[in-house]
């Protein structure tokens, strides 16, 4: 039996909170909680560890943003994934919200090295499995979020036999992407078939297509949030990538510097001031920073 981990206490906290902001039916237990789909189908809920809980949050206080987020992506995992049937033979059959996700290292939703399938090369984007998440109360597609490993692991479920078909799917929509690019010519990526922004860039033909369109073989493309992406930045603000990022919400922020993208590689472009500086930079009043009797406007 494992131990339990050292501060139950917080992680119970931070359990709760992901229950009731996001709507999670469980309950608490000494050794646990038992967590299911339905507040009202109790009897099908099942038992959860806090050892496999303190592995959800991979480190981060259980009690913060990023801790809450994680908490609640494995708990919404572990819960899909305890629901499939078996197959012949013990396997189980991929679920059809399943896709591939791309995050950045470090985001607040990326559940841990053991998530991780795929690096693309440039050190900027890990690739896993994700879920897609149902339509919002407004009927609005939302971006999907990891399938954590600890979650398959603590369901018994094996997840590897599907990638195969994860990443064909993930092509595909990049194929898609790079058209609609050349149909529309607008210079902004979107969302298409449950992977987000970031999803289309780690697949190699949008990449291939954003690289070689121009005939440089390298393209600048801002992706501050995980829902747009712009690659024409000649036609857009130095600090607008980085005020875009600050202004998204943690688990819909993308990137705070522009990506360099090549057939091959997604990399960083030099970042000469921080995103907030860049922001408070490009935006304050040219007037501000001279002594009174010397500023250039009409009143003083």
């Amino acid at each position: 039996m494992q131990n339990p981990p050292e501060d139950v206490a917080k992680l119970r906290r931070g359990t709760l909170a992901a229950s009731v902001l996001h709507d999670i039916p469980l309950e608490p237990r000494e050794d646990g909680v038992v967590v299911g789909s339905q507040w009202d189908e109790r009897n099908a809920w099942t038992s959860v560890g806090w050892h496999d809980l303190a592995l959800a949050v991979d480190g981060a206080d259980p009690e913060s943003l990023t801790g809450r987020l994680r908490l609640r992506d494995w708990l919404n995992a572990y819960v899909t994934l305890a629901q499939l049937p078996a197959l012949h033979g013990g396997a189980h059959a991929k679920p059809s919200r399943a896709v591939a996700l791309a995050l950045p290292v470090g985001h607040p939703l990326h559940p841990g090295q053991d998530w991780v399938v795929e690096r693309v090369l440039g050190g900027v984007l890990h690739v896993g499995i994700g879920l897609r998440r149902p339509p919002d109360a407004e009927h609005h597609e939302q971006l999907a979020v990891p399938l954590p490993a600890s979650a398959a692991t603590a369901a018994g479920i094996d997840t590897r036999p599907w990638w195969k078909a994860i990443a064909k799917h993930r092509e595909e929509m990049a194929v898609l992407a790079a058209d609609r690019l050349q149909t529309d010519g607008g210079g902004i990526l979107k969302p298409l078939g449950g992977c987000d922004v970031l999803t289309l860039l780690s697949g190699h033909w949008l990449r291939k297509h954003l690289a070689t369109e121009d005939g440089i073989g390298m393209r600048a493309v801002a992706a501050p949030m995980r829902s747009r992406g712009w690659f024409d930045l000649a036609r857009i603000d130095p600090a607008f990538v980085g005020a875009a990022a600050v202004a998204t919400e943690p688990e819909l922020r993308g990137v705070q510097r522009p990506l360099l993208v090549t057939a091959e590689e997604v990399g960083l472009a030099v970042a000469l001031l921080s995103p907030e500086a860049l922001a408070r930079t490009s935006l304050a009043d040219p007037a501000g920073s001279r002594a009174q009797h010397q500023r250039d406007v009409l009143f003083r």
